[in-house]
């Protein structure tokens, strides 16, 4: 948590409302709900040098407690010539405004500096802005309550002077709060809207010099958190102020700071920001695994160029300095090295790894080890330095029991299990390993309909193909029970179901079952799968049509002597469909050619146009006709690209 505020503070904050200054003539500003009511408005100049006011009454709600004497200063309407010489710097328009009138007491002449703008900034706002130094010392010397004056999101002049980089002024204004009657502490510890300090102010806008100066003025700032619980080290590595990261961990009061001066959102750290510092991060690819906050303020760098080397240096200067951080638990039990893993940048796991080996071992809440989120996210470099690094990680499981080959075929990355396994094939014994439900790498492949996986694993003699799952499924059954029933589309699912079905050491309980009762259709489903898996291995071998040819007949052949089934009745069906939408696609679009009522003739106006274009019926008649070849045409393609299995001619395969 940061420092909260004093009290003066807080009374300061409770009467923001009434520093916003009149917009029109003679107009109240009136701020109800227990805030303070600013009776009668302040007049702006009608003329060149010429200002009118009128009287001001402040009331206070008695509940808030604030002394009258606190409403300081007073807001009026700025006088558009001061206005002016702010902007522009022009300091001889500045003393002729604060040169006292013939009639008038000399404590009077600086009145106009206590003018503000529609968004209640000050003159010495808009001067530290615009980094007049000389203006900014004469108001400061005239008016020093303006030092801590705040505008309608609460910014102080410093915070102004800290967003633009203006080290020189955010000095002016430390030495004139050190100097004057306004307590330095409160001036440089002022929080905006947002709960914003001016540290916080330069670590945003990557202005180094500027957060020496604050540092070197009152380190506390270091621990101070806006409204999103970001410290200023945080900020400046989540948005890649590199520059203000280094000025902070170089400070001398920087090695007994408070755990507050590198926390996050969400309990994360500093260096869960510096492990996500590279170029097309992938963390988001986790969703809710790995989604957290505050990636909301992780913005990509436009305008600045950072190399691998200057991020590899912030975070081993975070290592150096709290060691601990290694292990720090963030959003859903995350730790760095979770976060690097995902990215998969091989020096940054390189490095948590040999700072703290023990990393490996930490689970997140979803339950994966960050070799399961490396092999999740198809980083084979990451997964090789952890197992270089941590040999017996290969033995750990998630949440689900699975190992980290179990989840490189969960999410498709082949790629992983082949690289791996061919640098370390003591590995393959992972092949057979069951999860929690008993699905082995086979049975979550055949789950995912992953061909490539599927071969894959079926060549590897090693693997055991009749392992039966906790609910009596072997990897046959499964590939059976998710393929589609009814219309037998020649699907990867189908495919993958027939090439295992041909290979005789691969058995199946259901398929036993169904034949041992006797259902209908079983014999014509596994003639149809032999059929497929025949194709497909011809297909995959490289054999010449004939072969392929011969192996329709013989599926035919064979089938002949099987009694027409459901599927068959609805594959013929499916044929007829198809010559159906041909028919209405060609009907449907020749009918908008041909319209009724015919066009008129060339030597009318209009020509060309059809006769009953205005009449409602002929354009619900265009519509349908529309519609009609939209669909049939859509149809024919869906039937085309999803052709049954045993019209092998009708697709190629996927």
């Amino acid at each position: 948590m940061g420092l909260s505020p004093p009290p003066s503070i807080k009374r300061e904050r409770a009467i923001l409302g009434a520093h916003k200054a009149a917009e029109t003539i003679d107009k109240p500003l009136q701020l109800r709900e227990r805030e303070i009511t600013v009776l009668g408005a302040h007049k702006a100049a009608k003329t060149m040098g010429e200002e009118s006011m009128t009287s001001t009454t402040t009331q206070i709600n008695f509940d808030l407690e604030v002394p009258l004497g606190e409403v300081q200063p007073f807001r009026i309407a700025m006088n558009p010539r001061l206005f002016k010489s702010a902007r522009s710097g022009d300091r001889r328009i500045l003393d002729e405004l604060l040169r006292p009138g013939e009639d008038a007491p000399t404590q009077e002449d600086t009145r106009c500096l206590l003018g503000v703008t529609l968004e209640g900034n000050t003159t010495l706002h808009i001067v530290a802005s615009q980094g007049h130094l000389e203006i900014a010392k004469e108001i400061c010397r005239r008016e020093i309550s303006l030092l801590a004056a705040p505008n309608t999101r609460l910014d102080t002049p410093l915070h102004c002077a800290a967003r633009v980089g203006d080290d020189k002024m955010v000095s002016l204004i430390i030495q004139f709060a050190r100097e004057g009657e306004i307590e330095k502490r409160r001036v440089l510890r002022a929080r905006n809207m947002d709960e914003a300090t001016a540290l916080h102010e330069a670590a945003k806008y990557n202005h180094a010099r500027v957060a020496k100066v604050l540092m070197d003025e009152d380190a506390t700032l270091s621990s101070m958190l806006n409204d999103a619980g970001m410290s200023p080290l945080y900020l400046a590595i989540a948005i890649r102020s590199l520059n203000v990261a280094k000025v902070l961990l170089q400070s001398s009061s920087w090695k007994n700071a408070s755990p507050e001066s590198y926390a996050g959102p969400n309990k994360n750290t500093a260096l869960h920001a510096a492990v996500l510092l590279s170029p097309g991060n992938r963390a988001l690819d986790l969703h809710t695994d790995l989604a957290p906050f505050f990636f909301l303020f992780l913005k990509k760098s436009t305008h600045d160029t950072f190399h691998d080397a200057y991020v590899i240096e912030i975070t081993q200067d975070l290592l150096d300095w709290k060691p601990e951080l290694a292990k720090g638990v963030g959003f859903l039990g995350t730790i760095p090295l979770h976060y690097a893993a995902s990215d998969g940048r091989h020096d940054t796991v390189k490095l948590l790894l040999e700072r703290d080996p023990s990393t490996a071992y930490q689970l997140n809440a979803n339950g994966s080890f960050p070799i399961h989120i490396a092999s999740r996210m198809g980083n084979v470099s990451t997964v090789d330095e952890i197992l270089k690094q941590c040999p017996d990680t290969d033995e750990l499981l998630d949440g689900r029991g699975r190992n980290f080959l179990h989840v490189a075929f969960k999410w498709r990355r082949l790629d992983v299990v082949k690289k791996i396994i061919s640098k370390r094939p003591e590995l393959r014994k992972l092949l057979n390993d069951q999860d929690n439900k008993g699905n082995t790498p086979l049975h979550t492949a055949v789950k995912n309909s992953d061909k490539a996986s599927v071969y894959f694993l079926l060549r590897d003699k090693t693997v055991c193909v009749n392992v039966i799952n906790h609910d009596g499924f072997t990897p046959l059954d499964l590939a059976f029970k998710l393929s589609d029933r009814g219309l037998q589309f020649r699907t990867v699912k189908l495919l993958t179901t027939s090439c295992m079905f041909c290979l005789p050491y691969i058995t199946s309980c259901s398929l036993s079952r169904a034949r041992t009762h006797g259902h209908e259709g079983t014999e014509r489903l596994c003639l149809e799968h032999k059929h497929n898996a025949k194709v497909c291995i011809c297909q995959l071998l490289g054999f010449n049509k004939g072969s392929v040819r011969s192996s329709d007949d013989k599926f035919k052949k064979e089938s002949s002597n099987v009694e027409e089934s459901p599927i068959e009745r609805q594959l013929n069906f499916t044929r007829n469909l198809g010559i159906a939408t041909v028919l209405i696609a060609t009907v449907t679009f020749a009918a908008g050619f041909t319209v009724p009522g015919d066009y008129i003739a060339d030597d009318h106006p209009g020509r060309g146009t059809a006769v009953l274009a205005k009449e409602y019926a002929f354009k619900v008649f265009l519509v349908s006709d529309a519609s009609a070849l939209v669909c049939s045409i859509v149809a024919t393609f869906w039937i085309m690209c999803h052709a049954p299995a045993s019209a092998r001619h009708v697709r190629h395969l996927v």
